[in-house]
């Protein structure tokens, strides 16, 4: 788990650089540590630009069929709702530009988890057997 400023555009590329050192050290495929660390800029980006959060945590989670990245912030949104594709939301319904689109496009899965005031949006992907 990492805790970054909300408020400093240098956490996502603080993110980004966890997620592919964290993705290296579990041994994933290139290609998977690439979309992960593609999908935490734009969860991380959406953060800091729709909320005025102090923080923002990122947590990488391994099983031996998934890995996932979450990114939380403490809801304090200056937009519009996360939509998860997964549940008919229309293009129009995102924020912001095409980050999650390319969420969607790119993870296994994805949602979003409102705690509290809070909001989580994760992402997941299936690595079965390529995992060490």
């Amino acid at each position: 788990m990492l805790t970054l400023p909300g408020r400093d555009l240098a956490s996502a590329r603080t993110a980004r650089h966890y997620v592919r050192d964290t993705c290296r050290s579990w041994t994933l495929p290139a290609s998977t540590t690439d979309d992960l660390v593609a999908i935490t800029g734009e969860l991380v980006a959406n953060a800091l630009e729709h909320t005025g959060s102090p923080t923002v945590v990122i947590t990488c989670a391994l099983t031996t069929d998934t890995a996932t990245v979450a990114v939380a912030d403490d809801g304090r949104s200056r937009g519009a709702p996360v939509v998860s594709a997964s549940v008919g939301g229309s293009e129009a319904e995102y924020e912001g530009g095409r980050g999650l689109l390319i969420t969607d496009a790119l993870a296994t899965r994805w949602g979003s988890l409102r705690t509290g005031e809070g909001l989580t949006v994760w992402a997941e992907f299936a690595v079965g057997a390529a995992v060490d």
